[in-house]
């Protein structure tokens, strides 16, 4: 009940700041404009042309390295689960989805946002995550909200994430480094983190080289506890209970080198080398029948989670007069691993695990015009060649194997080789038939080949197998902007968006249709086919971007609804060993997005954002119909207020950001709903001189909701309530 009012009396002061401080925009749309006091104008590349994100005609929330750093944003779990119609699934160090406008049904799909760091994708149409690159030495951040398929292609059927790195600086020297301590309530300890960023130039205004490193450790606060049923399980398995304080705590560490050579006013190239490294010592899920940060184990061996990647990159622009000539480059490699116990749903002293190694090469050849008339394009070539290699599931880890009811240690173990090879063709083009009237169009052909080869081993095996897919089409995107006066754009969009498919496993026909009807005994589904194809997700959007008050009041607003056809879904049987994929599922998102940043005075500056989502299953084969999609809240919302002053002449601010993340389902055979939460951050700092200190608090009120209800009574709780000190020196 505590917890309860403490939600309601945030929610009410997040009402009454928008409605007293619109109240007061508009008082200050009555004076006279101050030229200084407007809202500085974000550049975004999110069409692949640099253009002012409040002309951009589709729905992006972008965030400056200036608020990344005042906001203290070190990962994607800090910033998305407050931008409008986006849930961050978190599930430790390799486990994250995002979900973008509700499009999403559960843990491990294969992923429905394109996640970027730079150039380079972090995703690939494979594997179901992506690494989760560090926010150090940034210069912004990009969401494209909506299906993307044009631009970007496969797995951006519902959005993009876009992660741009500061480049080289070609005239100064300069750099950063700083060092951070802080405390989390209920951790074995301390928390640290250490950061340096260089830049030199290596010939001045034609070669520069800037190298940034950073290493993180936090401390866990995941008791493992002991109960009769762990006892029970510890007598029938001769594995002893896990009892140990603080597990859940991880370390990442990386590097980044970039190069910018610059030879001539028309050509220009940048190389990047990344490496990161990420660990997690023991699960930081919990027992949520328990409440609070305990969980239950038995002793079978090392529990961790580990996510290292490298990415190389290079991007070369050439200027040819109409328009600038890109390639970007990029090869991507990484290994996964993670083991956890089953002892904590199952009496077995067993591990389920799972090592898996990837890599992959993209090439993109674009042309962008720059014809400076009413007619420009951006067409271009893709090529990708990914492949992952991974081994898992099961293995029995107890001394006395007299105990394990299967007698090999290896109960079951999975060998999957994937591959996958693409190559698209994609165009977009706008026409300005009037200063006040554009359309867009455009499209993209893709064709790709896949193939995993599955075997298995083991007295829980199944049967090994060869899945082979292939597949080409198109895909398209129409627009109309109307900008009725330099202040306004209002825009339509039409977009379609897809993911790839893959192959799939049929039902026997001899043992799962009986009757010969060439149904599925059972069921109203075919046996299935050998491929499944792409899902597709068609975007129907209106929006308008709004500047009032000599800009210093910025209103964005999207209305949409996405039709998701073709998802796959499992079908079973009559007969249990009777199983098939089928393209069947249907389901439909519809909501409504709003952000807006407001300048009140010269030092107090306030965000707002909201969006309303209502995401269904529209018909039976995956849920019930009308039922809600799982993993996304139907309403989100952000207040983020800051006030820039001087403390003995020294620069300064203080910043406070109110997060709502509503209730939300993880599946209908997951009891425990997610989110339903409030959380509030704080973050203070100086500058003086090269020097700068900054003290921040995250969940200040301590909230301790589940973030993740996962199967069998697990799940993840916000981190609790952290406060720490940041020390820099710029030079």
């Amino acid at each position: 009940m505590k917890k309860t009012r403490l939600k309601q009396s945030l929610l009410a002061s997040v009402a009454a700041a928008v409605f007293g401080t619109t109240a007061g925009a508009q008082d200050a749309a009555t004076d006279d404009a101050d030229d200084s006091l407007v809202i500085e104008t974000i550049v975004v590349t999110a069409t692949k042309r640099a253009t002012a994100l409040q002309d951009t005609a589709a729905s992006i929330s972008a965030l400056g390295g200036e608020e990344i750093a005042n906001k203290s944003l070190v990962d994607m779990s800090d910033y998305l689960n407050a931008v409008p119609s986006v849930n961050y699934v978190d599930r430790g160090v390799g486990e994250n989805q995002i979900i973008i406008r509700g499009i999403g049904l559960g843990f491990a799909e294969r992923a429905t946002v394109g996640a970027y760091f730079g150039e380079t994708p972090l995703s690939n149409p494979i594997i179901s995550t992506s690494s989760d690159m560090k926010l150090v030495d940034m210069q912004r951040i990009e969401i494209l909200r909506g299906p993307q398929g044009t631009l970007y292609g496969g797995g951006a059927m519902s959005g993009a994430v876009r992660n741009i790195p500061n480049a080289p600086n070609l005239d100064e020297v300069e750099g950063r480094v700083s060092v951070e301590y802080s405390n989390t309530d209920k951790a074995s300890g301390g928390n640290g983190n250490v950061t340096g960023v260089v830049n030199v130039p290596l010939i001045d205004g034609e070669l520069a080289m800037r190298v940034v490193a950073y290493h993180f450790e936090n401390s866990g606060y995941v008791d493992l506890v002991s109960t009769g049923m762990m006892e029970a399980r510890a007598a029938a398995t001769g594995a002893p209970v896990a009892i140990k304080e603080g597990v859940g705590g991880n370390k990442y560490a990386g590097m980044r080198a970039s190069a910018l050579w610059r030879p001539t006013d028309k050509f220009d190239a940048t190389l990047m080398v990344a490496f990161q490294e990420l660990d997690e010592y023991g699960r930081n899920d919990v027992q949520i029948s328990r409440g609070g940060y305990e969980a239950t184990a038995l002793n079978t061996g090392k529990e961790y989670k580990r996510d290292n990647i490298e990415l190389y990159n290079l991007v070369m622009n050439y200027d040819v007069g109409v328009g600038t000539i890109t390639s970007s480059t990029s090869y991507v490699k990484g290994e996964e691993g993670d083991s956890s116990d089953l002892g904590r749903v199952i009496p077995w002293a067993a591990v389920g695990f799972s090592d898996l190694e990837k890599k992959g090469f993209v090439e993109e050849l674009r042309f962008t015009s720059d014809f400076g008339g009413p007619f420009e394009f951006t067409s271009g070539l893709y090529y990708e060649d990914f492949e992952s290699y991974e081994e898992c599931c099961w293995r029995w880890t107890g001394k006395d194997n007299s105990l394990n009811p299967f007698g090999a240690r290896d109960m079951r173990i999975i060998n999957t080789l994937s591959t996958i090879e693409q190559k698209a063709v994609f165009g977009e083009a706008t026409y300005e038939a009037a200063d006040w009237l554009s359309f867009t169009f455009g499209a993209r052909w893709f064709d790709y080949t896949r193939e995993d080869d599955i075997d298995e081993s083991g007295p829980l095996a199944a049967l090994p197998t060869v899945l082979e897919s292939s597949e080409s089409g198109t895909r398209f995107k129409a627009g109309i902007d109307v900008k009725p006066n330099d202040d306004t754009l209002i825009y339509g969009l039409w977009s379609q968006g897809f993911r790839l498919g893959l192959g799939a496993a049929t039902a026997s026909p001899d043992i799962c249709d009986t009757n010969g009807d060439g149904l599925m005994d059972g069921t109203q589904s075919s046996l299935g086919d050998a491929q499944l194809k792409s899902d597709t997700t068609e975007n129907f959007e209106i929006g308008g971007k709004f500047s009032m008050a000599g800009n210093r009041i910025q209103l964005n607003t999207a209305a949409y609804r996405i039709n998701w056809k073709d998802i796959p879904v499992g079908v079973l049987g009559a007969n249990p060993v009777c199983s098939a994929t089928v393209n069947g599922g249907e389901a439909r998102s519809q909501g409504l997005e709003v952000e807006a940043r407001l300048i009140l005075t010269d030092n107090f500056t306030v965000q707002l954002s909201g969006s309303y989502t209502d995401a269904e299953f529209r018909n039976n084969l995956l849920g019930a119909e009308g039922d809600p999609l799982p993993m996304s809240p139907k309403y989100n919302g952000y207040m983020g207020l800051q006030y820039d002053f001087a403390l003995a002449d020294n620069p300064s601010f203080m910043r406070a950001d109110l997060t709502y993340v509503g209730e939300f389902s993880t599946g209908n055979s997951i009891s425990t709903a997610s989110g339903g939460y409030v959380t509030l951050d704080l973050n203070a700092g100086v500058t003086l001189g090269d020097f700068d200190l900054k003290f921040y608090a995250s969940n200040i009120t301590n909230e301790d909701d589940v973030t993740i209800s996962f199967f069998l009574d697990r799940g993840w709780r916000l981190r609790p309530r952290t406060y720490g000190v940041q020390l820099g020196y710029s030079f």
